[in-house]
């Protein structure tokens, strides 16, 4: 009887998930019992890494060079304005610092979670208006950098550190507006988005769309693109904390835009299986900051739907249908998910066994 009391011991991790597939389900059960089929948890997660994405992409893939390649391929980017790679190049970096005028972003290339970010967002009277409103000096932000190049925060290893222009949140979106930038992290698998949601920013995350840091997570609706659901801290919420705002219902008018080029980018990077994060400038519109070679589990909880089940469907697509994937187009791979999403992702349709 092992198993059995495995099973009721599942990971709290997911209950918002259980919880929402108990709630859908026809047959009353213990929460635990549900998800088993559709939940991605840790050690699957890591299989489809390994199976979809390229070794090489896994162990070297910086923001600098991801930035190369997508600018190559055609797809939307905050521009770099400045890159600082070693002690010699900083004085460069402080003159450049004396004439800027406008916000910036400092940040380091192999950063991950949100560390070593600085945004500033003004420049009033030569100090640097940080996001949470503390002004600091030119020497504050050359030591910064020389703090991302002596590798603080990649476990000492040397890093780059990248100045790039700041984006400002599209008046589309300001109905969403919070101390620090929201952005939207799409699941692009085998170049077909299956899962969506926006970090926003709270005060506990410090201004960062960081999930884990205290950020708020809204599930989006891949075929209508509505926000959904949200959670803050692994607690059901449809109010931001700070702004108060219901943020259920509401709807992205550029969807059908996110989708194609989270899609197309994914592909330009060449990985099977990845977590591709966007944001929406008022002037430029839709840019990619990143592709995240590994996708976090989170949006599960901020969707109350699994991963796994999503992903499962698609290899039984691809397989019925014989589709030559690297064939289809970006515009095709998000209408075809936008229909699946429609039909729940063979909910109900039964579960081929794992490869």
């Amino acid at each position: 009887m092992g198993w059995f009391r495995r099973l009721l011991r599942r990971p709290y991790r997911f209950r918002q998930v259980q919880r929402e597939l108990r709630r859908e389900g026809s047959v009353r059960l213990p929460v635990s019992f549900y998800g088993k089929g559709d939940i991605l948890e840790k050690d699957t997660w890591r299989g489809y890494l390994k199976k979809y994405n390229p070794q090489d992409l896994m162990e070297s893939m910086d923001k600098l060079y991801q930035k190369g390649i997508l600018g190559q391929a055609g797809i939307p980017i905050p521009e770099t304005l400045m890159t600082v790679a070693s002690e010699e190049e900083l004085i460069p970096f402080q003159d450049w610092l004396a004439t800027r005028k406008e916000g910036f972003v400092v940040k380091p290339s192999q950063g991950h979670g949100g560390t070593g970010i600085l945004v500033v967002q003004r420049i009033v009277a030569r100090k640097f208006i940080l996001i949470s409103g503390k002004g600091v000096d030119a020497p504050y932000l050359v030591r910064h950098a020389m703090r991302i190049i002596n590798g603080r925060y990649l476990g000492g290893t040397p890093d780059t550190a990248m100045i790039e222009e700041r984006i400002i949140l599209s008046r589309r979106l300001r109905e969403l507006a919070t101390m620090g930038l929201l952005d939207i992290r799409v699941v692009i698998f085998k170049g077909f988005p299956i899962m969506a949601m926006t970090r926003l920013p709270t005060k506990g995350s410090g201004g960062k769309a960081n999930v884990h840091q205290g950020a708020f997570a809204a599930g989006i609706s891949i075929s209508e693109g509505r926000i959904i659901s949200g959670t803050i801290g692994r607690k059901s919420s449809r109010k931001h904390p700070g702004t108060g705002r219901s943020l259920v219902g509401f709807g992205f008018n550029m969807w059908e835009e996110i989708m194609e080029t989270a899609s197309a980018a994914s592909d330009a990077m060449g990985m099977g299986f990845a977590g591709v994060d966007l944001a929406v400038d008022d002037k430029k519109g839709v840019l990619v900051i990143e592709v995240n070679r590994r996708p976090g589990l989170e949006i599960q909880n901020a969707n109350r739907a699994g991963l796994r089940r999503r992903i499962r469907f698609v290899e039984r697509m691809i397989r019925k249908e014989k589709m030559e994937v690297s064939a289809i187009g970006p515009g095709i791979k998000a209408e075809l998910s936008r229909n699946w999403d429609k039909i729940g992702w063979g909910a109900g349709g039964g579960d081929d066994e794992e490869e």
